[in-house]
């Protein structure tokens, strides 16, 4: 008789925890899929801003190669020369962006780019702007709590060279 009833109370408590198993796995599992969500999203914005330093840099060390004698005035040797090899060099560095992002970011022929040269200084800014509106992966949104993470408002890579 006694084996009857530790039987039947084993049983009895296996029905009561049949699911306990599954919401301990359903909670551990948002825990970690944040967390690899968050890492993933941050590796991909310190990709893109890795990614447009270097690029930035790239343009800059291309307008060192300009010729200034090639052209009339220093005004046309900062539009046509310089702008123009900068801007094609960031392009080139920054081909292995989806199209969207490359366009966001860069603008129709680089245009975006932007190249300031003030007396023999040169500054080249890559700039993808207000990427918490138009992110490259979806910003993950807690119940209560809000975004997960504090993303930036813009994403910039700058360098600055003298030409002199």
């Amino acid at each position: 008789m006694a084996s009857i009833t530790r039987i039947s109370r084993k049983s009895s408590s296996r029905r009561r925890q049949s699911g306990a198993a599954a919401i301990e796995f359903a909670m551990l599992f948002m825990l970690f899929f944040t967390l690899f969500y968050a890492l993933v999203t941050y590796a991909i914005l310190f990709l893109l801003q890795s990614s447009f330093v270097f690029a930035a840099s790239e343009g800059a060390r291309a307008a060192i190669a300009v010729d200034p004698m090639a052209y009339g005035s220093s005004a046309q040797y900062a539009s046509e020369g310089i702008a123009s090899r900068v801007r094609h060099t960031v392009g080139n560095a920054l081909t292995w962006l989806p199209q969207g992002v490359r366009e966001h970011v860069l603008g129709a022929g680089n245009s975006k780019v932007v190249v300031d040269v003030v007396g023999s200084s040169l500054t080249v800014r890559v700039v993808y702007p207000n990427y918490n509106n138009n992110p490259v992966i979806p910003i993950l949104n807690i119940p209560g709590y809000g975004p997960m993470l504090p993303m930036p408002l813009d994403l910039q890579g700058n360098a600055r060279i003298n030409l002199v």
